[in-house]
């Protein structure tokens, strides 16, 4: 049987849970050899010629035995069930805590599905490992030397056979411990791929439908799941020779005591009363062994799922935050933001999404930023959140490189309205007090008037305690919009950010949106990435982009009379005024 080190690691400091289980499991072990003490006792007493008055008092402590092993059953499992709940709990909590560290930069190269089969499926697998197994092992381990050292009492030569059993057991199965191992990771990654093509066609169901492609998805799926069907066989067909040799010892090293045994009592070495315990306590001694072997295939999932889980805890984030970070100190001017020199590639990408970009967003003022798409408009706003770091130049804030600032300040001074509005399964109000978790009633009401939204909240069946289901799917793309408005409208952040806050929205939804825009921007240092330029023209200064280099920077009617490639993407919207 196997304690992987990294298993351990993984849950930490749990030694006095695990304690306490194998107590409790010790305890039962030493009612069934108290069982198969009184057992033998009995058999001895009636092969001699003892009348059941005479053996009843036996009986009777056999009955208390099992009363008592039952409680013990009662207790075992709370302890092993707490013990699997504080493993989860805190593992959960350093997966998650990991997540949030590595941030989109990470999840950007992995599946949600994936992220979700580790964090969700495979922790909750580990309940068999630590719960049940791990304490097996000293339990089955202090029973089998226990019963040995008893049989050592009755006969040298039986205890030693039932010895080289219990080594063959633990031994044996070693030979197919990295089969397993190289089994068990593979099996794993058929599960996680399985799990994230679901998620992917669940979250993807209306495309599906739109396209007419289910029958393409689910023979996917079918494939997957076919997958993940030959690795569990795969990984069964080796992992059960372990059973197998277990149940082997089980059988073969009662068999054999007794066999000794016997040809002992023939010899006249051994007392045939000394047959009797041998014949009850041998069979006791490997029953841990049974049992462990259930737990260990019980668990082969959330054994197999360590490695991903380890992966995750292990890896490295985008971004770090420096030891000697400073917290951003804000004033009553807003401050500038800064891109000098910056260049930057996507590890899954070749050319550069940004190469040796240099401006700058004058405090209070609104700079625009345009470009055809993958002119690593986007990129701009993921670099001044830190969400991944240049690999040359420079940003800064205020005249402080961000570089040198704690994330969380960092962040604190930025508030991003996205074409994409993310809102999370809950209430309108519960999305609005992700920016401020303490603000009051009165305070969202006067964000959602502000970002033209009361109206159409307070139409809402419950208002702002209406649930917008998930990702927000209940509410149309303006309103969804609106909501992200007012919720930065509550977090009152210095630097705005709009990327392409409007350009997936109706006329009216666009009227209503801009007004609230116009509204959030004042007093602001802004930076709107735009596709739809009419909304564009009044910012202070516009750059313009192309293949993540700056093509040219001016005011709107500055660059409408030149040739390049701002008048272009103007006269392409057909919009010139």
């Amino acid at each position: 049987m196997m304690v992987h080190r990294r298993m351990l690691a993984l849950a930490g400091p749990i030694w006095w849970q695990v304690g306490v289980t194998v107590l409790v499991s010790l305890a039962m072990s030493a009612t069934l050899v108290g069982q198969a003490f009184l057992v033998s006792a009995v058999l001895i007493g009636l092969y001699r010629g003892a009348t059941f008055d005479e053996v009843s008092g036996l009986l009777v402590g056999v009955a208390v035995l099992v009363v008592v092993r039952s409680g013990l059953a009662w207790l075992r499992e709370v302890s092993v069930l707490f013990t699997a709940a504080v493993v989860k709990e805190r593992l959960r909590g350093r997966v998650l805590a990991k997540l949030l560290d590595l941030g989109p930069g990470y999840l950007i190269r992995t599946r949600t599905g994936a992220v979700q089969t580790t964090t969700v499926d495979g922790i909750e697998a580990l309940e068999y490992y630590f719960g049940r197994y791990l304490p097996q092992v000293v339990n089955a381990m202090a029973t089998a030397t226990f019963v040995i050292i008893v049989l050592a009492t009755r006969s040298v030569a039986v205890a030693v056979a039932t010895f080289g059993v219990v080594v063959f057991m633990l031994t044996a199965p070693r030979l197919w411990d990295r089969a397993v191992r190289r089994l068990s990771a593979g099996h794993f990654g058929a599960y996680r791929d399985f799990g994230a093509e679901f998620v992917d066609g669940l979250q993807g169901m209306t495309t599906l439908k739109a396209f007419n492609a289910s029958r393409t998805h689910r023979a996917t799926m079918l494939a997957k799941a076919r997958e993940l069907y030959r690795s569990t066989m795969r990984h069964l067909g080796v992992a059960l020779v372990d059973g197998g040799l277990t149940a082997l010892g089980q059988g073969a090293g009662a068999a054999l005591a007794v066999g000794v045994g016997a040809v002992l009592v023939v010899n006249g070495s051994l007392e045939l009363a000394s047959l009797f315990l041998i014949l009850v306590l041998a069979n006791e001694g490997f029953r841990p062994f049974r049992e462990l072997t259930l737990y260990w295939h019980a668990g082969f999932l959330g054994i197999a799922a360590s490695t991903s889980i380890a992966d995750t805890l292990a890896a490295v984030p985008e971004v770090r935050q420096r030891p000697d970070a400073t917290v951003f100190r804000r004033s009553d001017t807003p401050p500038a933001v800064t891109f000098e020199g910056v260049t930057f590639s996507y590890q899954t990408r070749d050319r550069p999404a940004v190469a040796e970009l240099s401006f700058r967003a004058e405090p209070g003022q609104t700079l625009a930023i345009v470009g055809r798409s993958g002119a690593g408009k986007s990129t701009l706003v993921a670099l001044l959140l830190r969400f991944f770091d240049p690999q040359q130049g420079r940003i800064t804030l205020g005249g402080v490189d961000i570089a040198d600032l704690t994330l969380g300040s960092l962040r604190e001074q930025v508030a991003v309205v996205a074409q994409d509005t993310y809102l999370f399964y809950g209430t309108i109000a519960e999305n609005l007090r992700l920016a401020r978790p303490d603000a009051t009633d009165a305070e969202l009401v006067a964000a959602a008037r502000d970002a033209n939204a009361h109206g159409f909240i307070a139409g809402l069946p419950d208002g702002y305690d209406t649930r917008v289901g998930e990702r927000g799917l209940t509410l149309s793309g303006g309103q969804r919009q609106r909501i992200a408005v007012a919720r930065a409208l509550l977090k009152n952040a210095p630097v705005l950010v709009l990327d392409e806050a409007t350009s997936s929205v109706d006329a009216e939804s666009e009227r209503l949106m801009t007004e609230a825009l116009d509204r959030l921007a004042a007093g602001r240092t802004t930076l709107v990435i735009a596709h739809r330029l009419s909304t564009i023209r009044h910012a202070d200064r516009i750059v313009v982009l192309a293949d993540g280099r700056l093509a040219e920077a001016g005011a709107h009617d500055d660059l409408l009379t030149g040739t390049g490639d701002y008048a272009r993407l103007v006269a392409a919207q057909g919009s010139t005024r």
